[in-house]
Formats: structure tokens, C-alpha cells, sequence
């Protein structure tokens, strides 16, 4: 547990210069929970109630529509997975979030973190960093899903995300991509070429 928390208190240090008094009575708010590979932490239907942030292992989110994944974020190592909007609104979540590998994670609960937002100044400012992160990686995806081509999406993913490309199945990735399996194939035969 305790090099979990110094994983964690590694990754908010480098995200916003927080008070170590501040930074190790907040860590008291984090719980160990691990999850085999195939188990959701979250499935449609229920309020996203805990933010998660990933010691180990690999998660996908997704949302199943026509019985099809439509796979909307891997995280791994040093990620945080949450369903932002469940969880700042405390209402259903549309999405899943499920494990591609045994997973160790320490989470937090919303009421947790939002007295660690009413508490400190620092802890806001990484909530905020956090969510901006979040909004902009969501925005940036949907204009590239847009505009375009799936070899450059591919060649982004490659590029943003490269330690996932052995970890994670093809169909999961051309799903990520919005793309078939077979095209995704084509494109990595033309680059490989």
C-alpha cells in the first residue's frame, strides 16, 4: 500500500505543487482496491461513485450500443478513469469501465474528494488541472474522429499512447479508432509496409 500511495502522491505532486502537510492527510482519503481481468468498476446504469487512479493494469471504457463496444478510453499506469460526468453529477452513467488486466488501483469516493476540494486550495487547483485534462483529451478526440483520416488516428494513438499496442486486442483498438477491424489491418500492413 505504501508504494502505491507514493506512486499516487508522485503523479498530484507533478501535476500542482501541493503542501506535503496537505498532500499526507489527503492520502488518508484513498482506499486500495484491486480488480480481476473482466471485472467492471463500472457498469451502465450505475452512479460513477469513485475516481480511480491506476497503480497497475489496464482498463477500458466503453458504451455498448446495438450490442457493439464503442470504446471511448484505455487507461493504464498513472491514469486516473472515472466517468466525469456520472461523477460530478452523481447520475447514471451510460459507459462501462472494465479491466483488460488484473488491475491495482486506489480510489476515491465523490464525497472524499469533494471535502478535499472544500479543504484545500491545492487540492481544487489539481481537480481543476484534472478535469481540464480530461474536457481537452475529450475534444480533442471527437474533432480527430471527425476530421481526421483512421491511419493519422492511428498513427496519434501510436504516437500518444505507444505502451498499449502490445497490451491491448486490434478489435479494441479499432473500436478506440471507430474503425472495423479489417481497416485497421489494412493500415498497419501500409505502414509496416
Amino acid at each position: 500500500m505504501e508504494q502505491r500511495l507514493l506512486q499516487l502522491k508522485q503523479i498530484l505532486t507533478y501535476l500542482v505543487d501541493i503542501p506535503e502537510s496537505e498532500i499526507s492527510s489527503a492520502l488518508n482519503y484513498f482506499k486500495s482496491a484491486s480488480f480481476q481481468k473482466g471485472e467492471n468498476l463500472l457498469s451502465e446504469g450505475q452512479i460513477c461513485k469513485n475516481l480511480y487512479f491506476i497503480n497497475s493494469g489496464l482498463t477500458k471504457s466503453y458504451l455498448l450500443y446495438d450490442g457493439k463496444e464503442h470504446i471511448r478510453q484505455f487507461a493504464a499506469e498513472n491514469d486516473f478513469v472515472v466517468d466525469l460526468g456520472s461523477f460530478l453529477s452523481q447520475s447514471k452513467s451510460a459507459f462501462f469501465i472494465q479491466t483488460l488486466e488484473n488491475t491495482e488501483t486506489l480510489k476515491i469516493s465523490f464525497e472524499d474528494l469533494d471535502k478535499l476540494f472544500n479543504s484545500s486550495f491545492s487540492f481544487m487547483k489539481l481537480g481543476k488541472v484534472i478535469a481540464d485534462r480530461s474536457t481537452i483529451n475529450l475534444i480533442k478526440r471527437s474533432v480527430s474522429l471527425v476530421k481526421d483520416d483512421a491511419k493519422h488516428r492511428y498513427l496519434d494513438f501510436i504516437k500518444e499512447r505507444p505502451s498499449l499496442i502490445q497490451r491491448v486486442p486490434q478489435f479494441m483498438i479499432a473500436s478506440y479508432l471507430g474503425i472495423t477491424p479489417e481497416s485497421l489491418s489494412r493500415i498497419r500492413k501500409e505502414i509496416s509496409g
